[in-house]
């Protein structure tokens, strides 16, 4: 028999490979230490850490959670937790899911507990984010007692549930169900990082007044106080209120705004007081953002019609009633602008003097919901949404030849009780097609961004306060859920009228719901919303904040208010192919089938993925056994698997083909190529 040093048959012919030699594309190459290939025909051997990428090895640049945490032209490799570059202008491995009919699926509920079991209503907004660093994001909601009377009655309770399950995270000892720590409900919480331990705290409105503030672990971490710190600090927070938090001076340490109040990060006063309402919406409120309007580096406060700096002072009052603000740049001018629902009417301010530049009159009846900014049909410009007692309406505003404010596109909606309920958008399919999330006191609906058509509506009921559904990735597994919160408090005590479509008590539901796609197509996000002012730019994946916070309206950000976006690299695809070889170390008895499973692609694989190997010759053939992956493949990685065949009894020659990912279970960009065979093979004889 003939002699094969290196042990190793290559390609489909069998052909006998030279020591230090391994099969790649069917021919015997140099092996490579580092297993990472690139360029043409994998010519290129990577150095050890670098990836392949567009066709050039490369070194991951920092860790990251989602893209937000990486720079202008880089995206998070989610299988490496690193940032890699995001060529522009280059063809790169891409997958985009098949745009099928939007089908979301119930994937879990909380809708009661043996903790605190009468405390079952939800009012506020679910946020989400990891808690405890175990690196799966968590949800946390604001729930009271159907039993209390109107918001500014009863008390309530925060909890943490686990974003994949939602069982609940705290037991029934924590300081979470004590008295120091009951919440006011039909107010908006916030989550951050505030003691640089990298891990969440989240602050609530305190039941009496002030704030409180929690660990991620359910404990206590402070109530507000007076600038001495010891004072309490307990004035009123106003229904429907937010909480919001951020980096404003600059110093690394967060403060807390609500209204026009400022605390520090330990919660004592900073400035502010007397200025609980900034942001308010008549006598609910105060739903006021933060962002840096004059490009001075600290973070001022902006409510409907007023503008403050960090210490309290005027930067400028536009002679307007106050109302809920958003903020982005609506014409394209680099300069943004300032959105105000104010009493039934949607104006646009210039952000940076508070010069009033256009007004409307909304549609239907009703004071209006916190405004959401987003490109609603995909022109490229943004517009602005927001919900009044009976109608949600779409907003378009130009600059030119004069500002001007016009309706995009208006429906019907059932909201008498609070007529403030807020909205939140997202892309779903990434077809450049928005969704609109929204629920009205008696139905969760999703509406086409493009001309207000209801893409999904269910009953969810719901006393409506500044609350709206979002879209995040609860779950961490690489695709986006919906999320939102209903009660039935309202409904049952007659304080909201009757649903069309309900009969009786029977579509009543109370709790926090989280759907996913029937198909599981809707693309990633981020797993975290920490805030009701949430626009990406103002947290990190952590749960931290950024230092300095980038404008959510400039060149690197997203010129967007409560939306969830993809972010870079969402398109990025891997491509499994595998090269077969055979080794003959094990001759006479028996053959080894040894396949590369190698990753052409511009997206890591986890570990687990499945390859089959046959006897015979594509498509037809035997089993001849199986293996799968034990490492993540990183773009150009490869990892060997083999199977041994026994040749006793059996007439050579012989031929085998194997498949990478046979149940397509990986979505990638190629999937014509995950196939490999080897023909014309026997047992040589050992040198």
């Amino acid at each position: 028999m003939p002699v094969c040093a290196s042990l190793v048959l290559c390609g489909a012919q069998g052909v006998c490979c030279d020591e230090g030699q391994e099969c790649v594309e069917g021919k015997c190459t140099a092996a490579c230490a580092s297993g990472v290939r690139c360029g043409p025909k994998g010519a290129t051997c990577c150095g050890a850490g670098e990836v392949c990428l567009a066709g050039a090895c490369t070194a991951p640049k920092g860790s990251c959670k989602d893209s937000y945490d990486c720079a202008e032209g880089q995206f998070c490799e989610p299988t490496l937790g690193k940032c890699l570059p995001q060529p522009a202008g280059v063809s790169l491995c891409e997958y985009r899911p098949p745009v099928l009919p939007f089908e979301p699926v119930l994937e879990w509920s909380w809708t009661g507990s043996p903790i605190k079991p009468n405390y079952d209503q939800v009012l506020s907004i679910p946020l989400v984010g990891d808690l405890d660093g175990d690196g799966s994001p968590d949800v946390v909601i604001v729930t009271h007692d159907k039993g209390d009377g109107a918001c500014d009655v009863g008390h309530a309770y925060l909890r943490a549930l686990d974003g994949r399950t939602g069982e609940e995270k705290w037991g029934a000892g924590v300081d979470a169900y004590s008295d120091a720590a009951r919440v006011a409900f039909c107010r908006n919480p916030a989550l951050a990082d505030l003691d640089g331990d990298g891990k969440p705290e989240i602050v609530a409105a305190r039941f009496g007044g002030g704030l409180v503030a929690l660990h991620g672990d359910g404990s206590l971490a402070w109530t507000s106080t007076l600038g001495d710190k010891k004072t309490p600090y307990a004035t009123y927070i106003q229904t429907l209120s937010a909480v919001a938090i951020a980096n404003m001076d600059g110093d690394g340490s967060p403060e807390i705004v609500v209204g026009g109040v400022v605390f520090n990060a330990d919660g004592s006063l900073r400035s502010g007081a007397g200025l609980e309402n900034v942001g308010s919406n008549g006598i609910f409120g105060a739903n006021s953002i933060i962002a840096d309007i004059n490009g001075d580096g600290t973070q001022d406060i902006l409510g409907g019609n007023v503008a403050l700096d960090i210490e309290g002072k005027v930067i400028w009052q536009a002679p307007v009633a106050d109302g809920y603000p958003a903020i982005a740049d609506l014409d394209g001018d680099g300069k943004p602008e300032l959105v105000s629902i104010s009493a039934g009417t949607a104006r646009v301010l210039d952000a940076t003097s508070g010069a009033v530049l256009a007004s409307i009159d909304m549609p239907g009846t009703g004071n209006g919901g916190p405004p959401t900014i987003s490109d609603f049909d995909g022109d490229g410009v943004p517009d602005f949404a927001s919900a009044v007692g009976d109608s949600y309406t779409v907003f378009s505003y130009t600059s030119k030849p004069s500002p001007a404010i016009s309706v995009k596109w208006s429906v019907f909606t059932l909201d008498v009780s609070s007529s403030r309920t807020g909205s939140s958008v997202f892309d779903f399919e990434n077809d450049g097609k928005a969704e609109v999330l929204y629920n009205d006191e008696c139905y969760l609906r999703v509406y086409n961004g493009q001309d207000g058509k209801v893409l999904f509506q269910i009953a969810s009921s719901s006393g409506t306060a500044a609350q709206y559904p979002i879209a995040v990735d609860v779950d961490g597994d690489g695709n986006t859920e919906l999320v939102v919160v209903s009660d039935d408090k309202y409904q049952i005590t007659g304080l909201t009228p009757g649903c069309p479509g309900y009969k009786g008590a029977e579509k009543l539901r109370h709790g926090v719901f989280v759907y996913g796609d029937k198909n599981d197509k809707w693309v990633r996000t981020r797993k975290i919303w920490n805030q009701h002012s949430y626009h990406i730019t103002n947290v990190k994946a952590d749960g931290t904040l950024p230092l300095p916070e980038l404008a959510s309206w400039g060149p690197q950000g997203n010129n967007s208010y409560r939306v969830s976006l993809q972010g870079s690299g969402v398109d990025n695809a891997p491509d499994l192919a595998l090269d077969l070889e055979v080794s003959t170390l094990d001759c006479p008895d028996a053959l080894t089938l040894r396949a590369r499973v190698k990753n052409l692609g511009s997206l890591g694989v986890p570990a687990g993925v499945g390859i089959d190997f046959y006897e015979g010759t594509p498509p037809a053939g035997t089993p001849v056994g199986g293996a799968v992956t034990k490492t993540a493949l990183l773009p150009g990685a490869s990892e060997v698997v083999e199977v041994s065949f026994p040749v006793a009894s059996k007439t050579p020659p012989f031929s085998f083909f194997a498949i990478v990912d046979s149940a397509s279970l990986v979505d990638e960009c190629v999937e014509d190529n995950n196939g490999a065979s080897a023909e014309g093979l026997q047992c040589y004889s050992k040198p």
